[in-house]
């Protein structure tokens, strides 16, 4: 049985849905308590599941057998979620050589991946080429954030860089206060600090010593680098899985959720607006609306902004003034000076249309992108690309093309997603086909 501490915006509903699957819910929060067993307050977890910073999904951090379970669980439950594995562990520590002086910080090559070290985290500047050693403080796609405060965590304590003893706040008896104060003390050495993690609590002295031990003697390896100019892991972390849901899995963990408290249709989607009104309030013509066309390999999504035509709380129109040279994706039309699209996007739908236009307002050319059911939020329309799309030229029939690009996600969503993004773009093509042919 895995076992799984849940923070954050979405943890009642994964709760439900991971209790359904005999998943250990510990160390759960005041709301999750009713649902749980009491002896499971304090114990050691298998992964952890926190919010991303940006609410849209969640990062999943744990033992590796765990956290691929979660995702292959989230695959089968939720119909349009996407889940990444971050090219490095969290809490990994490495030799990195600084390579680019930043104005916040400093990037360092970590040896196949670049890490960013923000310039607080330092007391002395430092020079390009130099040795330093980091580790892994935040997950993202592109540059990890990393840090020179260096700790070493087991299930129940911590070895830290910084002195002294540290105690979880989730432990409140004074008493187990007292003996871990005491015990950790005692297990300071070499200018490393302990600190004790909620599960430690009430755990027998010698498998809190033991854990002591087993973390201690990993510090060797942290000088066992046989080349200070050469960037590399020197101890592993803990896998970690970066996961978005999407429109589809949000109104899913909604129904979730609601098996364990009261929860309204559409909770989650508007709890990540910040409690605004998910419909648009920049609904009159002329209002600027954003547009989160999202890559499931997010460093590479687009942010675009147009200009609001009509707009409902289902369904938006927003006209773009292109920009630059080139030809149109997909419909390899060139670009001209005065050209527009017109794009319609409509909530929970796979797919949104845009329509190419020249400055007369000839049609220049039809395209349909093939996404995650359409989210519309207050400020902004947000979607996650599925790569295939439909286009039409002038006088020509529809095409389904990109469809090979549906490899690039093969590894991130599920197998019955990619079929969903097939059988919509199929249906599409056939649709545009008969619109067409329907014209006088």
């Amino acid at each position: 049985m895995h076992s799984i501490r849940l923070r954050g915006l979405y943890a009642t509903a994964l709760a439900a849905l991971l209790r359904e699957h005999h998943w250990r819910i510990v160390q759960p929060h005041e709301e999750l308590q009713p649902y749980t067993d009491p002896e499971d307050c304090f114990a050691p977890f298998d992964a952890e599941v926190k919010d991303r910073e940006d609410r849209q999904g969640v990062i999943v951090v744990g033992e590796a057998g765990s956290v691929h379970a979660f995702k292959e669980l989230l695959f089968a439950e939720l119909p349009d979620v996407i889940g990444v594995l971050a090219p490095t562990e969290l809490g990994a520590i490495y030799l990195g050589v600084v390579h680019k002086q930043r104005a916040w910080g400093y990037e360092i090559d970590l040896g196949g991946l670049t890490g960013f070290l923000p310039r607080p985290e330092l007391e002395r500047p430092l020079k390009k080429g130099e040795a330093v050693r980091v580790q892994v403080k935040e997950i993202a796609l592109s540059h990890p954030i990393v840090t020179t405060h260096l700790s070493l965590a087991g299930q129940l304590a911590v070895l830290s860089q910084e002195q002294g003893v540290g105690i979880s706040k989730e432990i409140t008896d004074p008493d187990e206060r007292e003996r871990l104060l005491s015990l950790g003390r005692r297990c300071c050495t070499n200018g490393w600090g302990v600190i004790w993690r909620t599960s430690a609590y009430r755990q027998d002295e010698r498998a809190l010593q033991q854990e002591i031990k087993h973390l201690q003697q990993k510090l060797p390896a942290l000088d066992s680098h046989p080349d200070e100019g050469i960037p590399g892991k020197l101890l592993a972390g803990q896998q970690a899985l970066i996961v978005e849901f999407p429109g589809g899995s949000k109104e899913t963990l909604d129904r979730w959720r609601a098996r364990l408290i009261p929860t309204e249709p559409g909770y989650h989607r508007q709890m990540v607006g910040a409690g605004s009104e998910p419909a648009p309030t920049t609904g009159n013509a002329g209002d600027r609306v954003r547009i989160e066309h999202v890559k499931a390999q997010s460093d590479l999504s687009i942010v675009m902004t147009g200009r609001v035509i009509a707009a409902s709380p289902e369904q938006i129109t927003v006209r773009r003034e292109i920009k630059g040279l080139g030809v149109y994706d997909g419909l390899n039309i060139p670009k001209e000076p005065g050209d527009y699209a017109v794009t319609v996007f409509c909530h929970g739908a796979w797919h949104y249309e845009t329509r190419y236009y020249a400055r007369d307002g000839q049609l220049k050319g039809v395209y349909i992108n093939i996404n995650t059911p359409i989210e519309i939020y207050a400020d902004r329309v947000r979607y996650i690309d599925l790569e295939i799309d439909v286009v039409q030229r002038p006088g020509e029939p529809a095409q389904i093309v990109d469809e090979h690009d549906l490899q690039r996600i093969v590894s991130f969503v599920s197998p019955r997603l990619l079929e969903q993004a097939r059988a919509v773009a199929a249906e599409c093509a056939q649709s545009l086909n008969a619109r067409t042919r329907g014209r006088p």
